[in-house]
């Protein structure tokens, strides 16, 4: 147990915050899994990186000072008809950037 709240203490140290508070579940899924000790420390980093990314980008429609945020997700494509619902989809996915297509509207 003690090390465990040294490892947790480093990582707080060290600034990785969600690291540290996930660590126990992390420890906990990993026992179950088996994973490699190299997918282990990735799991537990993605988890950091997602995190500082989902804040920065609060911060930044903050500093933005935009009205409200509006997601795909809640857009009402029965308000206009005309808009090709499959179509807004599938460029949201940005698979022509990959495709090397040119999108014109």
């Amino acid at each position: 147990m003690i090390e465990l709240e040294q490892a947790r203490l480093r990582l707080e140290e060290l600034g990785l915050q969600q690291a540290a508070l996930l660590l126990d579940a992390h420890l906990e899924a990993a026992s179950h899994g088996q994973p490699t000790y190299l997918s282990f420390l990735n799991m537990l980093l993605d988890a950091e990186i997602a995190e500082r990314q989902k804040r920065n980008m609060e911060v930044r429609t903050k500093l933005a000072h935009l009205p409200y945020r509006k997601t795909l997700e809640e857009f009402d494509f029965t308000f206009q008809p005309n808009i090709d619902e499959r179509m807004i989809r599938e460029l949201a996915t940005m698979t022509f950037v990959t495709r090397h297509e040119n999108v014109l509207f």
